[in-house]
């Protein structure tokens, strides 16, 4: 069932101004470096495909999408069509150019255990090969790649099945699954370390030997993320049934998984340190994603203490076990949620309501709790299949942003989940989180008429004014918010505007 916004007067923002002296000064004396978009290997590729272009079932995902395309049980509650899937293999120079043109210098995507490990001891080192062109594209369109090593897809080989095919057991519960994921990043590792492979790879894609000594001197990756959103592996796999492996209100496990995703980091975090500081100046640095909804209500203090808190904690163990935090904010969750009144409540089934504003709340409470890193916001973003509210969203989000930088937060980057819609999991292609859809890519960018405004023009607007903070960048944002903000609430429905 489709959800509507309902907006009111709580989530009405105080007047804001972009242009104004104070965020030049501050954009310029506290700089945020990186601004960017993210993706992950199997939303915007679901499926690789063997010499005969029959898709490869490699990982649990790959598993229930291919059910789901044969009209079986599945953990993907919407029929997908194959033709309706995205390509970022094939279409990876459309993805970085399109990244660059709107004025992003940073590009978040994942590798996917899975695929690359099909089978016990084995590695796919032709994979492999494609993830270092795509990194070498990110570099050779002047954007530093983010790097995410685990995005939640398991391998197959460490799955309990039924004979009808449905996952009994996850990946995280087999016996032997850090072994596995050793054998998986030790290898990764090397080849990201192995000059010679390296060079050989990007001959191959082209790149002249300029090129290829500088991205031996300087490293191909400087920053990466070991684990995707471990609250989202528990709480969705173990709690609400939703994620493979699809078991309901079994916190007997979520500690065993939590327990394993933590070891996990910490080869991850390890193998990088011990392997890869030799290539590149500066050395390559190491974060987890943390997903944080926004507690509020009688009880937030408590959820926030034991699932972000709690969660963190248990990688960052007092911020030693990393070189920065990760920040991925969505929506606030209200404990106990007595009313969807005062509430703006988006196109996604299982996020709570839009609350731009909690990420300052979210932002205030990870500096409290580890006071001297810096701080990636790695994702933030909206489902939304008309891209009219989106603009104002992502702006105040940012808005936001520059309130945490106010005071003292230090923000290294920022990341909008996603460029390009992709297959949102178990919500499959519906949600539309993306400024294009990927046929879009390959015509120019299409400016919207005067006095409405789209996604990627707001998005630009950010980009611009953050890596080119001047008082004309500043001016061009605010005329962009106030464009967005005027669209935003023409497009609420009567009774929505009567309520706020």
């Amino acid at each position: 069932m489709e959800r509507k916004f309902i907006f009111s007067g709580e989530n009405a923002s105080h007047d804001f101004d972009f242009s104004s002296p104070e965020i030049l000064e501050l954009l310029q004396r506290k700089r945020i470096e990186f601004v960017g978009t993210a993706t992950s290997d199997f939303q915007s590729e679901p499926f690789t495909y063997d010499e005969n272009g029959e898709p490869l079932v490699t990982n649990d995902w790959e598993h229930e999408l291919l059910r789901n395309l044969e009209g079986k049980e599945s953990g993907i509650q919407t029929k997908q069509v194959k033709e309706d899937l995205p390509h970022f293999f094939e279409h990876k120079k459309l993805y970085t150019t399109r990244s660059k043109e709107i004025g992003q210098n940073m590009f978040r995507f994942s590798l996917d255990f899975g695929r690359l490990c099909p089978k016990e001891g084995e590695f796919n080192s032709a994979l492999m090969a494609e993830y270092v062109k795509i990194l070498a594209h990110i570099k050779a369109d002047g954007q530093e790649p983010m790097l995410t090593i685990y995005h939640w897809p398991m391998p197959c080989f460490l799955l309990k099945t039924a004979a009808d095919g449905k996952i009994e057991a996850g990946g995280w519960e087999n016996p032997h699954v850090i072994r596995h994921y050793r054998f998986y990043v030790e290898k990764v590792v090397s080849f990201l370390a192995d000059e010679t492979w390296i060079k050989k790879v990007l001959t191959e894609e082209s790149f002249d030997k300029k090129f290829c000594d500088k991205i031996i001197a300087t490293g191909l990756v400087q920053y990466f993320l070991s684990v995707n959103e471990p609250e989202s592996v528990l709480l969705p796999g173990y709690l609400g049934g939703v994620f493979p492996p699809y078991k309901k209100g079994r916190l007997d496990l979520i500690m065993k998984v939590l327990n394993r995703l933590v070891e996990a980091h910490d080869i991850t975090y390890n193998c990088i340190k011990e392997a890869l500081w030799k290539m590149g100046n500066p050395s390559p640095k190491v974060g987890v994603a943390h997903a944080w909804p926004y507690f509020d209500g009688l009880l937030g203090d408590v959820a926030h203490s034991i699932i972000n808190s709690g969660i963190a904690n248990k990688f960052e163990r007092k911020g030693e076990h990393t070189d920065f935090l990760a920040l991925q904010y969505y929506f606030r969750m209200s404990v106990p949620n007595f009313s969807r009144t005062n509430k703006l409540y988006g196109e996604h089934p299982y996020f709570s309501d839009v609350y731009p504003m909690g990420i300052l709340e979210n932002l205030k409470k990870m500096h409290a709790q580890y006071p001297n890193k810096e701080i990636f916001i790695s994702e933030f973003g909206f489902s939304e299949t008309r891209d009219q509210m989106r603009p104002y969203l992502s702006m105040e989000t940012v808005r936001y942003i520059f309130e945490a930088m106010k005071e003292g937060i230090p923000v290294k980057g920022i990341l909008l989940w996603s460029m390009v819609n992709n297959l949102e999991w178990a919500w499959g292609m519906e949600q539309r989180f993306g400024l294009f859809d990927e046929h879009e890519l390959k015509v120019p960018l299409q400016y919207s008429k005067q006095g409405t405004i789209q996604g990627w023009e707001a998005w630009h607007a950010v980009a611009n004014a953050i890596i080119h903070p001047t008082a004309e960048t500043l001016g061009n944002l605010q005329r962009h918010y106030v464009t967005a903000k005027s669209q935003f609430h023409s497009t609420l429905s009567g009774d929505d505007r009567q309520a706020s």
